[in-house]
C-alpha cells in the first residue's frame, strides 16, 4: 500500500473525529457566551456550507494548478489549524465571541471540504479502477468511525479546568485542543508523507498529438448528473438519519434524555436514542468494512447494481415510515432505522468510482469538487426542512411522557413522503440513464501515466499473477506492511528533496 494512501486514511480518521469531538460540547459552549437556538443551527450549518464551499474551490484550483495537490491540501490544513486554534480563544473575544465560533466552524467545514476533493482526486488519478470502490470504502470506514469515536474521545476533557491568562479552558471548548492537536498532527504527516513525483502531474493532461476522438469525447454529461444525484441521496439519507431520528424518537415515544436530569429518576428509555444511534453507527461501519475487505472486487463493474440496490432499500424504508393509519409502531420505526444505516452506505463508494470511470482520461478535480459541494447540501438545509416537514401537517394527539416531553405527535407521512420521492427519483434515474452510465470509451482498464497499476496491497506472489486482483490480508499484516511503506519511504527521501510539488 503507498505511503500517501495511509496518510489519506489517518487524515479521514482524525478529521472526522475532530468533526464530531466538539458537537456534544458546542451548545453547552454556545450557551455561555448567551447565543440562542436559532445561532447554534446556523454554526452548525455553517460547517457543511464550509464544506461544500471547501471541495467546490480546491476542485476548482486543482483543476488549474494539478502539480500542486500537496500545496493545495496543506493550505486546507492550515485554515483548519487557525479555525482550531480560534475555536478554543473563542472566549477572549468578549461580546464577538459566538461569531469567532461560527467564522471557525466554518473554516473547519472548509478544511474537511478541501481534504475530501484532493484526496478524492488524486486516488481517482492513481489507483487503478477495480481498486477505486474498495478504497473508497475505506476511506467512509475511517470518516465513520471516527464520528463515533470522536466523542468518546472528548469526553475525558470534560474534567479539564485549566486557568490560563486571560483564558480559560475547561469541558466546553477542552474538545477544540484536541480537534487543534489533531489538525496540527495530519497537517505534519501529511507534510511529511504525501509526496508527489517531480515533473509528474497527479491530473491526466490531453495532449495534442493524441487522437482527435478522445479529445472530441467529454464525459458523459448526463452520466455525471445522475452520478451527483446518487451522492447527494447519500448525504440526504446520513442527514436525515441523524437529525430526524432523536427528534421523533423522543415525540412519538418517549425516548431520550430528561428535560431536567436534576428532577428525574433513572429509565432505561433514557438511553434508548442513545443505543438507536450507536447501533445505527456500527451497522454503518459494518457496511463500510465489507465493502473495503470483501465486496469492493465482486462490485468492480457492477457499481449501478450496487447503487440501485441502496436506494431501493431507502425507498421502501421511507414509505414504511409514513404513518397513513396516525401511527408508527416503535419496532417499525427500529428496523427502518437499521436498514437505513446499513444500506445507505452501499452507494457511496460504488458512486464515486463510477464517477471516477465516466470522467475517464480527462481531469477529475472540478468534477469531483462539484460533487463534494452537492453532497452537503443536504447536510445545510435538511435540518431545517425536516422540523418544517414534521411541523406542517396537523398533529394526530398529544402525548405526555413523563420528564421526557408533553405535547402535540407530529405526523411523519409528509416528511418520509418527500424523502421517498426524492430517493425514487434517484433509483429511476438510475435505471432510466443506465446507458449513460458507462465508462468513458477512452478509459479502459487503466489510469493517467504515472498512477498505480500494481495491486494495491502487496503480497508476495509470482509474477503471472501480478494483475490479479489480491485476496486482502488481515488487518495487522496490512498495517505493518503500510508502516514498513512509511518508514521506508522515510529513510529514502531527504525531508526536503522527496517532497517536491
Amino acid at each position: 500500500m503507498p505511503a500517501w494512501l495511509v496518510v489519506f486514511f489517518s487524515n479521514m480518521f482524525f478529521g472526522c473525529a475532530g468533526f464530531s469531538i466538539v458537537l456534544p460540547t458546542l451548545w453547552p459552549y454556545l450557551r455561555q457566551m448567551n447565543a440562542s437556538t436559532e445561532f447554534l443551527a446556523a454554526v452548525v450549518a455553517a460547517y457543511s456550507v464550509g464544506e461544500g464551499l471547501g471541495g467546490w474551490t480546491s476542485g476548482w484550483l486543482y483543476n488549474r494548478y494539478p502539480e500542486h495537490p500537496k500545496s493545495l491540501l496543506l493550505g486546507g490544513m492550515g485554515l483548519g489549524v487557525l479555525a482550531a486554534l480560534f475555536y478554543v480563544l473563542a472566549p477572549i473575544f468578549g461580546t464577538a465571541a459566538k461569531f469567532v465560533v461560527l467564522v471557525a466552524r466554518f473554516t473547519s467545514g472548509f478544511d474537511n471540504g478541501t481534504r475530501q476533493t484532493i484526496e478524492q482526486t488524486f486516488i481517482g488519478s492513481k489507483i487503478s479502477i477495480e481498486h477505486q470502490t474498495s478504497v473508497s470504502s475505506r476511506l467512509s470506514s475511517c470518516a465513520i468511525t471516527g464520528i463515533m469515536m470522536g466523542p468518546a474521545l472528548g469526553a475525558p476533557l470534560q474534567a479539564v479546568d485549566w486557568k490560563l491568562p486571560g483564558l480559560v479552558v475547561d469541558g466546553n471548548n477542552g474538545p477544540g485542543v484536541v480537534l487543534l492537536i489533531v489538525c496540527m498532527m495530519n497537517m505534519l504527516v501529511s507534510w511529511r508523507f504525501f509526496t508527489v513525483e517531480p515533473g509528474k502531474t497527479s491530473q491526466p493532461r490531453l495532449q495534442a498529438n493524441e487522437s482527435r476522438d478522445q479529445k472530441s469525447q467529454p464525459p458523459n454529461q448526463r452520466g455525471l448528473l445522475v452520478c451527483y444525484m446518487i451522492f447527494f441521496g447519500v448525504n440526504l439519507n446520513m442527514a436525515s438519519l441523524e437529525t430526524v431520528t432523536p427528534i421523533l424518537a423522543q415525540r412519538l415515544y418517549g425516548w431520550g434524555p430528561c428535560l431536567n436530569p436534576t428532577e428525574c429518576p433513572f429509565e432505561a428509555s433514557q438511553v434508548y436514542v442513545n443505543l438507536l444511534l450507536s447501533s445505527g453507527g456500527v451497522l454503518s461501519l459494518a457496511m463500510a468494512a465489507l465493502m473495503s475487505f470483501c465486496l469492493g472486487p465482486y462490485i468492480f463493474r457492477r457499481e449501478v447494481v450496487a447503487i440501485s440496490l441502496s436506494h431501493a432499500v431507502s425507498v421502501l424504508v421511507n414509505l414504511d415510515n409514513m404513518d397513513f393509519g396516525g401511527r408508527l409502531p416503535a419496532s417499525r420505526f427500529v428496523v427502518d432505522y437499521l436498514l437505513g444505516a446499513f444500506f445507505g452506505g452501499l452507494a457511496r463508494g460504488p458512486g464515486v468510482s463510477l464517477m471516477t470511470q465516466i470522467i475517464g482520461p480527462h481531469p477529475k478535480a472540478a468534477y469531483m469538487g462539484l460533487l463534494f459541494a452537492i453532497g452537503a447540501v443536504p447536510r445545510i438545509v435538511g435540518p431545517f426542512l425536516f422540523v418544517e416537514l414534521l411541523q406542517i401537517p396537523a398533529p394526530s394527539r398529544t402525548a405526555e411522557f413523563a420528564f421526557v416531553y408533553q405535547g402535540s405527535v407530529p405526523r411523519t407521512w409528509l416528511l418520509y413522503g418527500c424523502q421517498m420521492v426524492v430517493f425514487l427519483t434517484i433509483f429511476l434515474s438510475v435505471q432510466i440513464f443506465r446507458k449513460d452510465l458507462q465508462p468513458h470509451p477512452m478509459h479502459g482498464d487503466a489510469i493517467s501515466a504515472g498512477g498505480i497499476r500494481e495491486p494495491l496491497l502487496k503480497q508476495e506472489a509470482s509474477p503471472a499473477h501480478a494483475d490479479v486482483i489480491p485476496n486482502t490480508p488481515s488487518l495487522v499484516r496490512e498495517g505493518i506492511a503500510s508502516f514498513e511503506d512509511l518508514t521506508r519511504n522515510a529513510s529514502s527521501r531527504s525531508l526536503i528533496g522527496g517532497a517536491a510539488v
